[in-house]
């Protein structure tokens, strides 16, 4: 099996279309694995996102260096993985910013996004800035070290008298908290 897909994989890279689409579906578990982190199998944009994966996935057989010490598979995968989460925030962003107008009662009158979006940035800060100061005074500490005073993970630790693991969690458990309290605001 594994000397099968290594097969495929290099008359793929050496440009045989057969062998390329025959590795297309052989990608799609990986494809769908990616899509599926951020959306339903019901979500419409399902089928544009495997599309997507498939113009990766053939794009990466065009930069792939094979002097690079890297197998294709882990450089297809890593390469999915970006795209699909990048996707996914500015799609998500989006919607969110959208949302956010809607339930404040504004219609959408101008046409330049970059003013829309400065508006949207502007409420959201004010929003995030008061859900920080219902976090925990050490929550508090550590989102405003590592994300306003730009300390590492290792000086946060070092300032606060905490281990290393503990200034993670602290940091995960604030921005958790931060995502659910954020949502809430904005839906409702």
């Amino acid at each position: 099996m594994d000397s099968d897909i290594n097969y495929i994989i290099q008359q793929s890279l050496k440009g045989d279309k057969n062998y390329q689409e025959i590795l297309l579906k052989r990608l799609n578990p990986l494809i769908f694995k990616n899509i599926y982190q951020y959306y339903l199998p019901s979500d419409p944009l399902t089928e544009d996102l495997m599309q997507e994966g498939y113009i990766i996935i053939l794009q990466s057989l065009k930069d792939y260096d094979e002097n690079r010490n890297a197998h294709f598979l882990h450089f297809v995968k890593i390469r999915l993985q970006y795209f699909y989460k990048n996707y996914c925030k500015k799609t998500k962003a989006d919607i969110i910013s959208i949302e956010y107008l809607k339930s404040m009662g504004k219609d959408l009158k101008s046409t330049n996004m970059s003013q829309l979006n400065y508006i949207l940035l502007k409420e959201e800060k004010n929003e995030l800035y008061k859900c920080i100061n219902e976090l925990s005074d050490m929550e508090k500490k550590v989102i405003t070290l590592f994300y306003f005073e730009q300390y590492s993970i290792k000086d946060i630790s070092e300032e606060l008298n905490l281990t290393y693991n503990a200034v993670i969690y602290l940091k995960r458990k604030a921005v958790n908290k931060l995502k659910k309290m954020m949502t809430k605001l904005l839906f409702q």
